[in-house]
């Protein structure tokens, strides 16, 4: 296996070019005069969430993002790891890539859907690329290449049409052979998922397989009926009915996305104000955004606060996911 070339090619459309982010003063300032300054909604008028974020939870978030919350802590954190701009099909890409010190190391491209970033996924670079100082063995070892999607984060945004999952798994594909890696593997979750399901099926010499946590096995036929609420065709066992149950749960509660895909412009507050995205994020799903205020409550769970406006933070510089 070559080990991963990180040397820039001056003058080449191929170089690879160290990376830093430091948020200004001043944008730190104008944030936290945003957030204070919002104009708050009436109190939904039930007492649970089937109504959406609840009133009393988006001001506790933004009470704690104004007055306590500290993005430098979590921008040193990303510093503090290699990162990197490439220029791939005319768009400049952001990635994270840190090498582990076993020598035969699996390379692993790492893929976060929306809503995320490259900061869901720096709580595995410790146990993924020294799993030793982790309970595992050399053999789990792991150099990690974690991309922000286009138009997230640090990579560029598109001003044209056509960015879409084949051809970022395009661009992922390519990155890989980039950095000099012949033999490699690919995860992904959300619009990653369906992104490393891609880069798979275009084959590239080298790929040794995928990981994912959505993968996509729903026929075709049945994906429609179930997203358009008709009846499911006769014959399914227990399991796949289980399966269908989930999935139109999901259905149910995807305004946003269809919004999202379908006019994106017209979600024209989301940019001017940081809590109108805040509770726009945290209502992805029902049970999500009910662990998320059971955290912003006090309630110890998988995602702190600062997990939460970590992740908002980063999205709040490109915001239109697609």
């Amino acid at each position: 296996m070559k080990q991963a070339a990180e040397k820039k090619a001056s003058g080449s459309s191929a170089e690879i070019r160290p990376f830093q982010y430091k948020a200004s003063d001043a944008d730190l300032a104008d944030l936290k005069r945003r957030i204070e300054s919002t104009r708050w909604p009436d109190k939904e008028t039930v007492n649970d969430s089937t109504q959406g974020v609840q009133l009393a939870t988006i001001q506790k978030l933004a009470q704690y993002w104004a007055t306590k919350y500290d993005w430098r802590k979590i921008e040193s954190q990303i510093n503090a790891v290699p990162n990197f701009i490439t220029n791939i099909d005319g768009l400049d890409f952001h990635f994270m890539h840190i090498k582990s010190k076993h020598e035969n190391a699996l390379p692993l491209l790492v893929a976060h859907g929306w809503p995320g970033s490259i900061i869901e996924q720096m709580k595995i670079i410790g146990p993924l690329t020294d799993p030793t100082a982790h309970g595992g063995a050399a053999a789990d070892a792991f150099h990690l290449v974690i991309p922000s999607m286009p138009g997230y984060g640090f990579s560029a945004r598109p001003t044209t049409t056509g960015w879409n999952p084949p051809r970022i798994a395009d661009a992922y594909n390519e990155l890989m052979k980039r950095l000099g890696y012949t033999k490699w593997a690919a995860s992904g979750g959300d619009w990653g998922a369906i992104v490393v399901d891609l880069m798979a099926l275009k084959t590239p010499p080298g790929m040794v397989g995928i990981h994912t946590n959505m993968p996509g096995v729903i026929p075709p036929d049945i994906d429609k009926a179930l997203f358009r609420g008709d009846p499911l065709p006769a014959g399914l066992s227990a399991e796949e009915k289980r399966a269908c149950d989930q999935v139109a749960f999901t259905y149910k509660h995807i305004g946003y996305a269809v919004q999202m895909g379908d006019r994106p412009q017209s979600l024209t507050g989301l940019t001017d104000s940081p809590v109108g995205l805040a509770a726009f994020m945290i209502d992805h799903d029902p049970k999500s955004y009910d662990m998320i205020a059971r955290s912003i409550n006090g309630t110890p769970e998988g995602l702190t606060p600062d997990d939460v406006l970590d992740c908002g933070f980063h999205a709040i510089r490109t915001l239109s996911p697609h």
